[in-house]
């Protein structure tokens, strides 16, 4: 049986969002070959379909415990992080012979395919207020499951590095004016902003075709320190990560978008193909590595 096999139609057409995103079942087939490079193939949630049935969300492992996290699509109006880790799947069957990995590349398929932020009930799918003692019940059915899993499905040594990409529509919210184009990033975890990783996807962004924006506020009021933002608390599941299972660094990448093709899907897919060679560092400093200590 393949990764594809039960899909609802649904998955086989294209979005209509405007950027060039392809079908749901393309990022699936993409993400095929990790099944017979041994990895396991996990349904953590699922969510409604419109034709019917339901739409997948999956997560794919190699090996225990986890040295590294890869998580994408979150929010439905930011592909380029799931094209992207779908087109990584060949380097990360090779990262995986050294290395437990975890990937969660799509935990939004029902926001990708309406190119809507949020899930189905309007909440993020990996809100994790609950577990971080902000709100008393989580916010969604897809956020009970995704912290339930991370938190108690899979075993993540701490230590271990994430990388969560992400972008930011600020063309959202019309009242909110960003000056600059380009990305900016959050680090999260005990000693991350020292550690070679965090380093590493900082000055693969700063050198890259959109380079990190150094000075400005976010639309939700996070101030950037030379295109960076240090140990904010906003309730994701990049602070779960942190704070409860001990991940660090947990590094979030944001693009910023201007609108839904602008700048261009390909283009951001790139950047992010490269800011995950990055993250995993060349042949001499790989992960897992410690943090400096200066």
């Amino acid at each position: 049986m393949t990764a594809d096999a039960g899909l609802p139609r649904d998955c086989y057409l294209s979005p209509s969002a405007g950027d060039g995103r392809p079908p749901l079942s393309e990022i699936f087939s993409a993400l095929e070959p990790l099944l017979p490079a041994g990895w396991r193939q996990i349904e953590v949630a699922t969510q409604p379909a419109p034709s019917g049935g339901s739409l997948p969300i999956r997560a794919y492992v190699n090996a225990e415990p986890v040295d590294a996290v890869l998580i994408g699509g979150i929010h439905g109006r930011e592909p380029a992080g799931a094209l992207a880790m779908a087109r990584y799947v060949p380097r990360l069957v090779e990262r995986g012979g050294s290395l437990g990995l975890l990937l969660m590349p799509l935990l939004n398929p029902w926001g990708y395919l309406h190119h809507i932020r949020y899930g189905p009930s309007g909440a993020s799918v990996s809100d994790s207020d609950h577990l971080l003692g902000h709100r008393p019940s989580p916010a969604c059915p897809e956020a009970a499951a995704i912290t339930a899993f991370v938190m108690n499905g899979v075993r993540i040594r701490p230590g271990a590095a994430v990388l969560d990409l992400h972008e930011d529509p600020v063309y959202e919210a019309p009242d909110y004016q960003f000056e600059g184009s380009g990305s900016y990033i959050y680090v999260t975890g005990k000693g991350a902003m020292a550690h070679p990783a965090s380093r590493r996807v900082r000055d693969c962004l700063d050198r890259s075709r959109l380079p990190l924006v150094r000075e400005g506020v976010t639309r939700f009021g996070e101030r950037l320190a030379d295109g960076v933002i240090v140990d904010t608390a906003d309730g994701s599941i990049d602070e779960l990560l942190a704070r409860r299972v001990g991940c660090s660094p947990v590094i979030t990448v944001e693009n910023l978008l201007h609108a839904p093709d602008s700048p261009p899907l390909a283009q951001r897919v790139e950047v992010y193909l490269d800011v995950m060679e990055a993250f995993f560092g060349a042949p001499g400093e790989e992960l897992p590595c410690a943090p400096h200590s200066s």
